[in-house]
């Protein structure tokens, strides 16, 4: 038998025990435990009880035999030791030896302990980022599904509302249809501002570089609210510094949102007086610039204490329940603002107004002025028979609307298809020259069917076919899938008449240009 030195390296309290089979104590040395000689070892604890069985199970072996135990808890006198104990068998009797390593095992149970708390942390830490990213899943599919719920009815609603201002209606119904649309673009752009905190919030929002006029933008703008102060009794001013570059380099779409929501709210909180929008030059450094604008009005103003948390979500200091809207623009704008690495400052006075300061970094191409880029025009092309057009498209107020609108036009014979057989089924037995396709389709969708057009068939009539994806799917990405897909042009739902008729002719030019 090994010495207990080489067994246990480290340092160890002991005490050695010699007892008779009755476990009577013949001798004992060590200050572990009280005991002494004539003393009966199995009165001491109850562990020792097991030794009488262990002799039966030796009694015939003639050499002596080593049994140990780890981590025993022994007591006397209310202490309480957690010791290793080595009791070895022999024909002459039996010897005990105890190895007190209390302070070792306590020692070993806070690693432990602090190991399994770790292992715990890290699970739980694994649990809750899988659920936060199924919350987020969730939550992305039920505004997804959200989004195409609303806006496909509403594309309905605009497109007829639309259609209805191109008749004789009488002031009474004007009025009317003016409240129909209001509301229902007011709604719309609920659901925007929902989609875009969702994009910004899980990281899809991507900033697209391109070049694009600050001051043609700014027009944009001006043509727009000249159009809202007037109805509000308002004034409105704007003034473009000429220093800026002609054309800079950034993301147009971002821009226009951030100075919209902001001239948006402007409007919405100022009843009397004006508002104003200025554009001037920062700084041009080489091929990077910097521009300021500045959104003042003299409206209701806000708080000094709410100032802090003017651009947290949700946040609506004014409970006027004659100003819509969810507390979201202005969250909207600081992310967009932050996406794009510039910087907002708003100072307000209550009952004077309120001034939102911003400034965005844009690029600059150093020594060339392009001409201004205007949108292209087409007309369709010269033939004796109309042109047929294919709506492949489910929800029957749609199909309505998107057939009226064309066969108004005069140049136009219209087909409908419910779902992605019966599309495939129409272009096999007849010539089309567009296919609108709505993208969500029950059993095939939009995707499909378009690969299957484009690959499947030799005959480029076809295979060829001009196809323009619509969908109430705004999200971030779609009008690429769909270009991937095969389509050659996209619009989303609610849409403008004319710019799906733009986009129809345009297409059809195109193709007969080839």
């Amino acid at each position: 038998m090994k010495s207990q030195e080489e067994a246990r390296p480290f340092h160890q309290k002991t005490q050695h025990i010699s007892i008779q089979y009755d476990g009577t104590i013949t001798f004992t040395e060590g200050a572990l435990f009280k005991l002494k000689k004539g003393m009966s070892l199995f009165e001491m604890h109850p562990f020792f009880e097991i030794i009488p069985s262990l002799i039966d199970e030796h009694k015939n072996t003639k050499t002596s035999v080593d049994h140990n135990f780890a981590c025993i808890h022994l007591n006397d006198d209310d202490i309480e030791r957690i010791c290793d104990v080595t009791l070895t068998i022999s024909s002459y009797g039996i010897e005990v030896l105890i190895f007190d390593y209390t302070q070792k095992y306590n020692e070993l149970h806070t690693v432990a302990q602090q190991k399994n708390e770790s292992i715990l942390l890290a699970r739980a830490l694994e649990l809750r980022n899988k659920y936060l990213l199924e919350k987020e899943e969730f939550k992305n599919s039920f505004i997804a599904n959200i989004n195409h719920e609303i806006r496909t009815p509403l594309t309905s609603i605009l497109g007829f509302v639309e259609i209805l201002e191109k008749t004789k209606l009488d002031f009474e119904q004007e009025e009317l249809a003016r409240i129909i649309k209001r509301e229902s673009l007011h709604l719309n752009a609920l659901i925007d501002d929902m989609i875009d905190i969702s994009n910004i919030e899980s990281g899809k929002l991507r900033v697209t570089e391109e070049r694009f006029s600050i001051k043609e933008l700014l027009k944009g703008f001006e043509k727009t609210y000249n159009k809202v102060a007037e109805n509000k009794g308002l004034a409105f001013t704007m003034t473009y510094e000429d220093s800026i570059a002609d054309y800079v380099i950034g993301d147009a779409t971002r821009v226009y949102q951030i100075l919209n929501n902001l001239l948006n709210n402007a409007f919405k909180f100022t009843e009397t007086g004006k508002v104003t929008l200025t554009a001037s030059k920062n700084y041009q450094r080489g091929n990077k610039t910097s521009v300021s604008f500045k959104i003042e009005d003299t409206g209701l103003g806000i708080i000094p204490e709410n100032l802090d948390a003017v651009f947290d979500r949700f946040s609506r200091f004014n409970q006027d329940k004659k100003i819509a809207g969810t507390g979201l623009g202005l969250a909207i704008v600081k992310n967009l603002i932050d996406l794009l690495q510039g910087d907002i400052k708003v100072t307000s006075e209550v009952d004077k107004g309120s001034i939102f300061s911003l400034k965005l970094p844009f690029g600059i191409e150093i020594g060339s002025k392009s001409p201004e880029r205007k949108k292209k025009s087409y007309t369709l092309p010269k033939r004796d028979k109309k042109f047929r057009i294919l709506v492949v498209e489910d929800e029957e107020s749609t199909q309505y609307l998107v057939m009226k609108l064309l066969i108004k036009e005069g140049d136009f014979f219209v087909d409908i298809a419910m779902n992605g057989e019966m599309a495939i089924n129409f272009v096999e037995k007849r010539a089309y020259d567009l296919i609108l396709m709505d993208l969500q389709l029950p059993t095939i969708d939009g995707y499909k069917i378009t690969k299957q057009i484009r690959t499947k068939y030799g005959d480029k009539v076809i295979a060829e076919v001009p196809i323009i994806g619509f969908t109430a799917n705004s999200k971030e990405g779609e009008r690429e899938r769909c270009l991937k897909a095969g389509m050659d042009d996209f619009i989303t739902k609610p849409f403008e008449q004319q710019d799906l008729l733009y986009k129809i002719t345009k297409q059809i030019a195109k193709k007969a240009a080839q």
